[in-house]
Parts: structure tokens; sequence; C-alpha cells
């Protein structure tokens, strides 16, 4: 087999490990409970990843190619040069991903108001005023299979009536704020 078509074949083998990488997710179940926030971020070690496996193989065919296409250098050298390139940039993704993106994935804080954004509900109660002017409302929504209820207030102060559908906006202070489905439905 010529050298030629083992960087090819090691070119296109990472391009397709990486779309599939890309495609079909890496992420696995989280064993642990996720890390509070001030938490250390995660360690990454040299693990053989597909993603880690893709990279290596595209950068090593790639270069590895261009080498043997546009140089004289000989077998041995060629293959050296292409996997210390190979491997570099597979350090280097780690690298960036270790002290950039998984720092700033750990230091997130989740808004708890905003968890049940868009959440489709159903206006159940009206809760009146003195004045007969509605002041809040109960709702519910169903999450994971089960019903549940909570006050409610409109997000833009307009009246809703029972049995109208909303959506909620945010969770604050024990009370949803709700808008109106066709509202919403308007925007979109």
């Amino acid at each position: 087999m010529e050298l030629t078509h083992l960087f090819l074949g090691s070119f296109l083998a990472g391009l397709v490990l990486g779309v599939g990488a890309m495609l079909f997710g890496v992420e696995r179940k989280a064993k642990a409970a996720p890390p509070h926030p001030g938490a250390e971020p995660p360690t990454i070690g040299a693990r053989l990843t597909v993603p880690n496996v893709a990279a290596f193989a595209t950068l090593f065919g790639a270069v590895g190619y261009l080498l043997k296409r546009y140089t004289a250098l000989g077998f041995a050298p060629t293959l050296v040069i292409a996997a210390a390139l190979g491997i570099a940039g597979v350090v280097g993704a780690v690298l960036v991903v270790a002290r950039w993106a998984l720092p700033g994935v750990v230091s997130e804080v989740v808004d708890e108001r905003y968890l049940l954004q868009g959440t489709p509900a159903r206006v159940t109660r009206v809760v009146r005023s003195d004045t007969g002017a509605p002041s809040a409302y109960e709702i519910s929504y169903d999450e994971k299979g089960r019903q549940h209820v909570l006050p409610a207030r409109s997000l833009d102060g307009a009246p809703l009536a029972q049995g109208a559908d909303v959506v909620i906006e945010r969770v604050e202070e024990g009370y949803a704020y709700v808008e109106a489905w066709s509202v919403v439905e308007r925007r979109l």
C-alpha cells in the first residue's frame, strides 16, 4: 500500500469520525451531582475519545498527505512529522477546552426563575380582588407526565379568563408570570 493511501484514508476516517461525533454527540450521563458554583473545573486527561481520535486522524492524514505530495522527505520523517503534528493538534484542542470552555461552563449559574420559561399552561382559577378585578390566577401545567399547580400573575397586566391557554415566562417569589398564548403566537 502506498503511503499516500494511508494518509488519505486517515484523513477521511478522521472526517467521518468527527462528523459522527458532531451528529450523535459524545456526552455521557453524569455519575455525580452537578458541581456547585465555585467548584474546581473537571480535569481533562489524555483519554482516547472519539473527538480526539478524529482530530488526530484528520491532522495526521492532511499533514502526511501534504508532506508526501509536496516534499522529498522519506518514509520515516514524513510519518514522524505527521504524527507529531497530529498529537500537537489534539493536545492544543484539549488545552483550549480545558482552559477556556470548561471553566465557563462550571462557573455558569442557572437562573432558577427561567427554568419553566416557555412551558404551556392553562388558567384553572381566577382570584378576584375586592373590586372584582382579577388579582391573581392559578395555573396548571404538565411536566414529565405530572400535573403541577402554581399561583400566577399576568405578565402584562391583561386579564386572563379561566380555561385560557397561557405560557410561563418566569417564576418569581412563588408566582408564575404568564402571558396569553394568543399574544405569544402572534410574535411567532
